[in-house]
């Protein structure tokens, strides 16, 4: 009795297991159709000669359509002297601009702070809405309200569900 149990529960586990019931959705990649100066790109901080590199990513997040996250990963920073050995933290300010059906340039800033340690990551979920979007990721200087470009960045065209 007690091994039919469990069998018929080990039977039931696995036929839920593999028809995805109590599993969590991940984001769907989002093709970009094109791209200017690729998904990788160099910057510069705020003290100590301070630089590094960023990978940009972009996807669906799901049962959220007109939404696109996007993350931004280090390759990990650098710098010199004493200044970069008291504090090895490399500042920046994340700009994220939007063109699509929904906004015309609309600005995100996030401040950021990036380490030695390659793979921190930073996210945020954009609303752009479904259809074709422009957005472009780069990075300006650190407390000004003008926005000193320090990086060319990275500009991708896709379509969002």
């Amino acid at each position: 009795m007690r091994k039919a149990l469990v069998s018929v529960l080990v039977a039931a586990f696995g036929v839920l297991s593999f028809a995805g019931a109590g599993t969590a959705s991940a984001d769907t990649p989002i093709p970009m159709f094109w791209t200017i100066a690729g998904d990788n790109f160099g910057t510069f901080g705020d003290h100590a000669y301070c630089r590094g590199a960023l990978h940009v990513s972009f996807s669906a997040p799901a049962g959220k359509p007109g939404h696109v996250r996007t993350t931004v990963t280090s390759h990990g920073f650098t710098g010199d002297g004493p200044g970069w050995a008291r504090n090895p933290h490399c500042r920046v300010t994340l700009v994220m601009t939007e063109i699509s059906p929904k906004h015309f340039y609309k600005t995100t800033r996030i401040p950021m702070s990036f380490g030695r340690k390659p793979g921190q990551r930073v996210s945020r979920i954009l609303e752009p809405g479904s259809g074709p979007a422009i957005i472009g990721v780069g990075t300006y200087g650190v407390g000004r309200q003008s926005g000193q470009v320090q990086s060319y960045g990275s500009e991708a065209r896709m379509w969002v569900p």
